[in-house]
């Protein structure tokens, strides 16, 4: 999924739906004291109209090279510590070596797929109204 996917939560959410719907169910779902109670009930505890936040994935602000060079020298320093002459100078890397690094930091980057969200701005609101009909058209 690309940065352009939406997700939707309300202002406050720490979990975010893949579907709009979704979070207005989970508001009348937690507004609902008893199981199978009428719409109307339920309802008259919701604050209306319920206004859904649109989020989209946030974009990767790491460089493949920035990643590239910070495993290349993690790398290095482990093999150092391990192998290296403990009095003499740490390893440089060679062009093969950062060529295969910045390899890695694309590969990591071109498949990664951040969880964190940010919001787009956009709100989708839903009325009591509009969810009353789709209420009614349910049954």
């Amino acid at each position: 999924m690309g940065s352009d996917e939406r997700m939707y939560g309300l202002a406050d959410d720490e979990r975010l739906e893949v579907e709009a719907e979704a979070v207005v169910e989970r508001v009348l779902d937690d507004a609902c004291d008893v199981p199978g109670e009428p719409f109307e009930a339920t309802a008259a505890r919701v604050t209306w109209p319920i206004k859904v936040d649109v989020f989209r994935r946030m974009e990767v602000s790491n460089t493949a090279e920035h990643l590239g060079e910070d495993a290349l020298g993690r790398a290095l320093e482990q093999l150092d510590e391990e192998y290296s002459d403990p009095d003499g100078d740490m390893t440089e890397p060679t062009d093969a070596m950062k060529a295969a690094a910045l390899a890695f930091g694309k590969a990591v980057l071109a498949d990664y797929k951040p969880w964190a969200c940010e919001r787009t701005g956009e709100v989708i609101e839903f009325t009591r109204e509009q969810m009353a009909k789709e209420a009614r058209d349910a049954k």
